[in-house]
């Protein structure tokens, strides 16, 4: 059941935040902002966590989607925060200093806790250390916005105090066909063990298959591949998703993923 934003206290809303904290340290993350708290213009998604069992990630528009899958491909990120909250101590003081209005709820007057879409622990491959970065989705002409220029002026500065960095994403980065195909293939990000165990000697028979003649349909290079495994289509499609969502086989990022075009189309290979 969604939060109840009508007449929100002080100390409701303190609730609410406490729990939030407590959940990061705890390692059993509970965003701000859940699906079924906030009306939304947008397509809101509830999806599974890219590593942890049984955690629910909330996302509140298309964008958010597609920024997270970005991000869960990104071989540097180790974990995600969507809906992360900022103390309110923090935002406060910072609207104060920024002189600027922080946002209240309509009917209380009570501030609101502020949100930022991403913040995420990320691995600095130079020196090995783990450092946070925030990454807020916006349409480019809502950035625009005044008011939600001073929004984001709160995160920001927020992000600055804490030592994280911060990124402003827009949804002209994200809208493209490299984001619809990881859509599509984030399902199968995982294969059942017996599979698994099927997927390597089915990837060898692809890639020969493939070497044998890079024009055909993908689908028909897959159909024989699967033949030569001993497994029917569909589980060969299951495996060739899988292992273009981990690079074990490279495309051309900029086609849509329809298997009826041929593999050079397509752009397939092995990536070495």
């Amino acid at each position: 059941m969604g939060k109840n934003l009508k007449r929100v206290t002080e100390q409701r809303q303190a609730n609410w935040y406490l729990n939030h904290r407590n959940s990061i340290e705890s390692g059993c993350y509970e965003p701000f902002w859940r699906t079924d708290d906030v009306p939304s213009s947008g397509v809101k998604t509830k999806i599974s966590h890219f590593k942890t069992k049984y955690r629910i990630v909330h996302l509140l528009s298309q964008n958010e989607l597609w920024m997270y899958l970005h991000l869960v491909r990104n071989p540097l990120v180790l974990e995600i925060y969507e809906q992360y909250a900022v103390p309110l101590d923090f935002s406060l003081a910072i609207a104060n200093e920024l002189e600027v209005k922080h946002p209240v709820y309509s009917d209380s007057r009570v501030p609101i806790v502020q949100t930022i879409d991403f913040v995420v622990d990320m691995l600095n491959p130079d020196t090995g250390e783990i450092y946070k970065a925030a990454f807020p989705v916006k349409q480019p002409e809502d950035a625009l916005r005044p008011r939600t220029m001073e929004k984001m002026a709160l995160q920001e500065a927020y992000c600055e105090l804490e030592h994280i960095q911060y990124e402003l994403v827009t949804s002209e980065v994200l809208r493209t066909v490299c984001s619809e195909n990881l859509e599509a293939l984030y399902r199968y990000r995982d294969l059942l063990p017996f599979l698994q165990r099927i997927a390597k000697r089915w990837l060898q028979n692809f890639f020969g298959c493939l070497s044998d003649d890079r024009h055909d349909r993908a689908a028909y290079l897959i159909e024989r591949a699967s033949e030569r495994t001993g497994v029917d289509y569909s589980t060969g499609v299951s495996i060739f998703y899988n292992a273009l969502w981990h690079k074990q086989i490279e495309m051309d990022w900029t086609k849509r993923l329809k298997l009826e075009q041929a593999a050079s189309d397509l752009g397939l290979c092995p990536n070495d």
